[in-house]
């Protein structure tokens, strides 16, 4: 299992954070698990920055030290600040270090990065310092790396053709319509991620409807572009439209967000990061517990899912799928961020998922509204 390792670093002053096949980080805003996404943004915009491709165009080299300053507000997103806003606030130096390991090579496989902050002024950068150890094997270093913003695009009649390293979404989704079209007749989709009913086509399209049509039953869409004006289109049908695709605008925002992870889904290569936050953004409950169950699935074909949520249906449907065994159950890893007035840094828990689907531990706070506003409802009730 890989460890994420955050030492002042906004609300953390020191952490270890276990990342697994599937790794789930839930709990109440505000209590961390943002800025344990972003360091490890920052973990990897800091290697894409300084090191270059290997001989095989597969993953960073890292050869040699680096020193050099780290923008803090551009790149995957990232809106940090400056460099006052950085550190822990309770931490007396201004040294922040972020590192990633894997336990089962050790400390010999990590990647730790130095980042001094500006003492005498605020400054919209960090010095960055990283002396490599050696061979290194991770995610981290590969060059397909996937990140899904929480704010993804909403519905669009048509998105502007970009240049990418490599196919992908993009950060928001804005890249989704073209990537469809670049891989629909050239990748085949391994036989794990298509769908085990709907539809065994290998076609990127075809497998995306039939995922599509499991959350959303009746929808489909369809991917071009245009030479001329440089762009794309994701058209839609549903059982309203008759036959007649119709533009994106016309159906709704829940496509629009969860397209572009039932796509990037199924064409992340294997033994690469996938990170997405909020999956459940505009989803019936019904589809957030199918969308949970998807991704699921993605980790057991052999990419590494991080996922950012606030919803139980998600959860349920992982656990659904840790049941079904459509994902070994200790794959998984539920990272459940807490605030304790004892505690001078977000509490972690780690809670584990068994073969039939039950969580080690239910701490208070961690998805049980449903039961609490019942419970109030129950005494309302007998007055």
């Amino acid at each position: 299992m890989q460890h994420l390792k955050i030492s002042n670093f906004k609300c953390f002053n020191d952490v270890t954070i276990p990342i697994n096949q599937l790794t789930i980080m839930a709990g109440a805003n505000g209590n961390g698990k943002s800025t344990a996404i972003q360091a490890l943004l920052f973990l990897r915009k800091t290697i894409e920055e300084n090191y270059k491709l290997n001989g095989n165009n597969d993953k960073y080299l890292l050869s040699g030290n680096i020193e050099t300053s780290m923008a803090l507000n551009t790149g995957y997103l990232l809106s940090l600040g400056n460099s006052s806003y950085i550190t822990n606030r309770l931490s007396d130096t201004n040294q922040i270090s972020l590192s990633i390991y894997d336990t089962t090579v050790g400390l010999d496989s990590e990647i730790k990065i130095n980042y001094i902050a500006d003492d005498t002024e605020t400054q919209l950068f960090l010095i960055a310092k990283y002396s490599p150890k050696g061979y290194i094997n991770s995610p981290l270093i590969k060059k397909e790396f996937y990140y899904l913003n929480a704010e993804r695009i909403g519905p669009r009649v048509s998105q502007a053709i970009q240049f990418y390293n490599f196919p992908n979404a993009g950060f928001q989704g804005e890249n989704v319509a073209q990537m469809i079209d670049d891989l629909n007749y050239t990748l085949t989709i391994d036989e794990k991620r298509r769908h085990p009913q709907k539809n065994k086509t290998p076609r990127l399209e075809a497998q995306i409807n039939a995922w599509l049509d499991e959350l959303m039953p009746g929808v489909n869409i369809s991917a071009k572009r245009s030479i001329e004006t440089l762009t794309a289109q994701i058209q839609v049908e549903n059982f309203y439209t008759k036959g007649s695709p119709t533009i994106a605008p016309n159906i709704g925002f829940g496509i629009s967000y969860v397209l572009p992870i039932i796509a990037t889904g199924l064409i992340a290569q294997k033994d690469s990061y996938m990170i997405v936050e909020n999956p459940e953004a505009h989803l019936h409950p019904s589809a957030q517990s199918k969308i949970g169950r998807f991704l699921a699935m993605v980790a057991d074909a052999g990419v590494h899912v991080i996922v950012e949520t606030h919803s139980d249906h998600v959860l349920n449907g992982i656990q659904i799928a840790c049941a079904k065994n459509e994902i070994a159950h200790n794959k998984v890893t539920v990272n459940f961020f807490s605030q304790e007035n004892s505690n001078t840094q977000p509490n972690i828990e780690n809670i584990t998922i068994n073969s039939k689907g039950e969580l080690s531990k239910w701490p208070r706070g961690f998805f049980d509204q449903t039961q609490i506003d019942f419970a109030e409802l129950f005494k309302i009730r007998k007055r």
